[in-house]
């Protein structure tokens, strides 16, 4: 009886094993499945803006959407056009210089101005150099060189011989790159250069790389979201910004070869709202040691946009009457274009 009895325990120990083996199986296959970049649903991101808004002040036909307190924009690719306006690739093609590749976000595409305001345009007419702007509204630099690495080689070919790439950082980048939609490109970035031999070998396991990823996330994110913790939040948030740059940067390199790499920090003055931390931490972040330590260490150039002009961008060079209304005006980079390109474009 007692042989039974203990036959039977095993039997259900081993039906429990199983079990459990095919349960950690199939969901090691949904996250592997899942994080793929391709399986995100990039279509359905929205853009609410719970404020009042004065629609006289808002030109319809530009967005071609209702305007309501409440804006929702979803952001397929043809809408994404429409709500950055025209697209912005190419400046100065005439000109027999070698090119500039422009890096970032809404800030460096020109969201919200005419083509002949934007920091591109300006520079390129500035300088003579064809400017290729890969800046992505909403995006970020990783974005961008993602669009670069996706091209044809005839013009891969012709970005080679690139003299500058230019990176253009504002502060709402750093939770760009902790999106949830960009985890899985980004995962590299927050696993140690030199994992030891136990754990790169774990990480190989979608599961674990997963638990893995996820903790390092709310190590970066949670743990800092209080008074007290600001310190912390920048350093780690700082640590994993210079990560993916100095990745990025070696990116840039494959592309360009010769290029120099310069990084525009644009320093702004935010809005002073209380209960709004992550603004009070990103502006922390443009403020970082970490911007001293890429230039000591790799051959990068930080220019930050107040040593250029001697001030903040203040209300006075935002958008006024635009549902973006926190983006440079012609104004900002009408004083800044000249004096970057003098000190910093050959």
């Amino acid at each position: 009886m007692k042989n039974n009895k203990a036959k039977r325990i095993y039997i259900i120990l081993l039906i429990n094993v199983v079990f459990l083996v095919f349960i950690i199986i199939l969901f090691n296959r949904f996250i592997e499945i899942s994080m793929k970049p391709e399986n995100f649903d990039k279509s359905i991101f929205y853009i609410n803006i719970h404020q009042n808004i004065d629609s006289s002040k808002i030109n319809i036909d530009k967005y071609e959407t209702e305007q309501n307190r409440v804006i929702n924009i979803e952001l397929t690719d043809e809408s994404l056009e429409k709500f950055c306006g025209e697209k912005r690739i190419k400046f100065g093609e005439e000109y027999k210089k070698s090119p500039i590749i422009m890096l970032g976000c809404s800030y460096a595409y020109g969201h919200g101005l005419k083509r002949e305001q934007t920091f591109s345009y300006l520079l390129s007419n500035i300088t003579k150099r064809p400017i290729y702007n890969f800046s992505n509204c909403g995006g970020c630099m990783w974005q961008s060189i993602d669009d670069i690495i996706a091209l044809d080689q005839k013009d891969l070919d012709r970005l080679k011989n690139s003299d500058y790439v230019i990176y253009v950082y504002m502060h709402d980048h750093i939770n760009r790159y902790l999106s949830l939609n960009h985890i899985y490109e980004l995962y590299e970035y927050l696993i140690e250069p030199k994992p030891n031999f136990i754990i790169k070998n774990i990480l190989k396991i979608p599961v674990f790389r997963f638990l893995f990823i996820s903790s390092n996330i709310y190590n970066i994110v949670n743990k800092g979201r209080n008074e007290k913790n600001i310190n912390l939040f920048v350093e780690n948030s700082s640590a994993y910004l210079k990560k993916i740059i100095m990745k990025s940067y070696h990116h840039i390199k494959t592309i360009a070869p010769n290029a120099k790499f310069i990084i525009i920090v644009y320093d702004e003055k935010l809005p002073a709202d209380e209960d709004n931390l992550t603004i009070k931490y990103d502006s922390e972040i443009l403020n970082s040691h970490i911007w001293k330590e890429l230039e000591n260490e790799t051959d990068i150039t930080i220019v930050h946009t107040k040593d250029i002009t001697g001030f903040l961008f203040d209300k006075d060079y935002k958008l006024k009457q635009d549902i973006a209304n926190w983006h440079p005006n012609e104004k900002a980079w009408q004083v800044f274009t000249p004096k970057f390109a003098k000190n910093y474009i050959n």
